[in-house]
């Protein structure tokens, strides 16, 4: 495998129906991966491992699986393709030089598909539409072409022209490839470039390779998204996608020479080995390699190192930029973690879960079981935050949605064997304090066992100013590793807090004592939560909760309802739009209010409704809010 190949890292998305898993299937059918086309009704394909899938028809154990088309290295990085997994669909996002996103021609943009579709514009990753199912009685492709319009993007160009023939009761189509020759497409890239346009008003011939370089640059911006059409179970337009892919898409060039790698995915296959996928991004993972992980600076050391290859995992002793990496078994590595130094990501947003919801075990005697499953799950997916309640002992976990709950439920008895019970999902409520405070407990104050004296002010900032931490102690007064510690200690007292984690506030250390023989780092850290819990305590705190941005779309002729739905969640309405055929609201609401409100919509609207939040900040709870 040579390093100057081109290799490009993507993924396939789409509305669970829309037929993501079949065209991936011919994928790896066209590039000799799979010598027959799986099939999804037969349960036959490559990526969907768990029964669960098989049932549910939907891939959340994500593989990466390698082939090529032609000379290029591709790495298919398996995306969820439901918003509750929102974490897991960024983390993958982060990873990808382009997306195809799967829109079936038969039922057109679904509420789903906008939803990732506005995710990857705000990640700005380079996408191409393949309109699926084109083949289907009743299609109207003009209508998804306008929808694509209305509710996608008005920047894409068609790169194929398809024809539909009727005879009878029997529809035949003819699919062909546009070509620059076609005034209306020659036109349509023409504008899109200065130096196309000036070839053209100096009558100068403008050449194929002038426009596909032009598309090729626009689509790499994500200013331009192509279009292509085929029938996946069919096998027909396939192999133009694949072509498309490989021509369309660039690596994301780093030349930079140290290593920088992202864990994207933590998966345990059937025999329990851990296996983590690793996107190198510059420099190159060898095996037996020294490095650290970033966060903590903690050195590792590369035990085993496999790469993708045709459709497997191989071992190899090297993987460079810009391609997959799986190492086996690592238990320091974490999804999530960099390896080496840490690239500026494109554009890495992280959402955080902000609902949370208590788990017990049935019977009550599997808790020790229960624990440690949990724990395997939070290894694959961090966000899950496994959390045991102080006074109650409730095992609590971080969730993004109803979804989310029941796929872990039937994760827990399919691969653990495990019955369990949930409650309702709760909002992630925080908090902040009431006023400034400054606390200090001295070293050997009546009380204080550790061997060390901490004094902190917390004061409360700006809804949306997050957690801020300063030290005026100077490093002459209090060595590095013991401010260390009381900086791992407030922050641990801030994620606790009383009620919920602290936010929008500033702590300075202000005050230390240490006994240098005795004092240690470690008493620091415990002396540190203590200290922020107490001055919680004495000043109190305001219980804050997330509140979202809504968009709200629906069809006209439903507006009665929705509104007074609208004034029950206490929402507010900033904006009222209408298109021809819809309105569009937005504004602002508290989570708790609007959680269910999504599943009540598609009710109200005959599922033609959508309502999408994100999150926009947290803000103390309204009093007189029954709870």
């Amino acid at each position: 495998m040579g390093d100057h190949m081109k290799k490009l890292n993507i993924g396939i998305m789409a509305h669970v129906d829309a037929g993501k898993t079949t065209v991936t299937e011919g994928f790896l059918f066209h590039s000799g991966v799979k010598n027959s086309m799986g099939n999804v009704d037969n349960g036959t394909t490559t990526t969907d491992s768990m029964e669960l899938e098989k049932q549910r028809g939907m891939t959340i154990r994500s593989a990466t699986v390698s082939f090529m088309i032609g000379e290029t290295k591709i790495n298919l990085i398996d995306t969820p393709g439901h918003m509750d997994f929102i974490a897991e669909v960024e983390r993958a996002l982060s990873v990808l030089d382009g997306v195809i996103l799967v829109i079936s021609a038969k039922e057109g943009v679904q509420p789903q598909t906008r939803a990732i579709f506005h995710k990857i514009q705000q990640m700005k990753i380079p996408t191409i539409f393949f309109m699926n199912k084109i083949d289907r009685m009743g299609v109207n492709i003009d209508e998804v072409y306008e929808q694509i319009k209305l509710q996608l993007t008005g920047n894409f160009i068609l790169m194929q022209k398809v024809i539909y023939e009727y005879e009878g009761n029997v529809q035949r189509f003819c699919l062909s490839e546009r070509s620059y020759q076609e005034t209306e497409l020659a036109e349509q890239i023409t504008v899109m470039s200065e130096r196309l346009l000036e070839k053209y008003l100096n009558n100068d011939m403008i050449t194929k390779e002038d426009y596909e370089q032009v598309i090729q640059s626009r689509v790499n911006y994500g200013k331009l998204y192509p279009v292509y059409h085929g029938t996946a179970l069919k096998d027909v337009g396939i192999i133009e996608l694949m072509e498309g892919v490989s021509s369309l898409f660039l690596p994301k060039d780093n030349k930079n020479t140290a290593l920088s790698a992202y864990v994207y995915k933590v998966v345990f296959d059937e025999h329990n080995h851990k296996l983590i996928f690793i996107r190198v991004f510059s420099g190159e993972l060898t095996l037996r390699m020294r490095t650290i992980i970033e966060k903590d600076n903690s050195e590792i050391i590369i035990r085993n190192l496999f790469g993708c290859v045709n459709g497997g995992i191989t071992p190899v002793d090297s993987v460079n930029a810009g391609d997959v990496a799986v190492i086996m078994d690592q238990k320091e590595i974490k999804c999530g973690d960099w390896i080496g130094v840490r690239t500026k990501l494109h554009n890495f947003l992280q959402t955080e879960p902000l609902l949370k919801v208590g788990v017990r075990p049935v019977p009550a005697s599997n808790r020790r079981e229960l624990l440690e499953a949990l724990q395997i799950l939070a290894l694959e997916d961090p966000y899950l935050d496994l959390n045991i309640d102080d006074e109650t002992e409730e095992i609590q976990l971080k969730l993004f949605g109803n979804l989310q709950k029941e796929i872990l439920q039937i994760l827990l008895t399919e691969r653990f064997h495990l019955n369990t019970e949930f409650d309702s999902l709760m909002t992630v409520k925080k908090e902040k304090p009431l006023d400034k405070i400054t606390c200090i407990v001295p070293i050997f104050e009546q009380g204080n066992l550790l061997q060390a004296g901490v004094g902190l002010t917390l004061e409360p900032l700006e809804e949306g100013s997050g957690f801020q931490y300063e030290t005026k102690v100077s490093y002459g007064d209090l060595t590095k590793s013991f401010q260390n510690g009381v900086r791992e200690g407030v922050e641990k007292g801030i994620k606790k807090g009383i009620s919920g984690e602290v936010v929008d506030t500033r702590v300075t250390f202000m005050h230390s004592d240490y006994d240098s023989v005795t004092s240690t780092p470690a008493d620091f850290r415990r002396l540190a939560e203590k200290v922020v819990y107490q001055a919680l305590r004495e000043i109190g705190t305001m219980i804050m909760e997330p509140v979202m941005s809504y968009t709200l779309t629906a069809p006209q002729g439903y507006e009665k309802k929705i509104i007074s739905e609208l004034v029950r969640m206490k929402a507010s309405m900033e904006a009222t739009e209408y298109t021809q055929s819809e309105m569009i609201t937005k504004g602002k609401v508290t989570l708790d209010a609007c959680k269910d409100f999504a599943t009540q919509l598609f009710t109200i609207t005959e599922g033609r409704g959508m309502f999408e939040i994100t999150f926009w900040q947290y803000r103390k709870v309204e009093s007189g809010k029954e709870k």
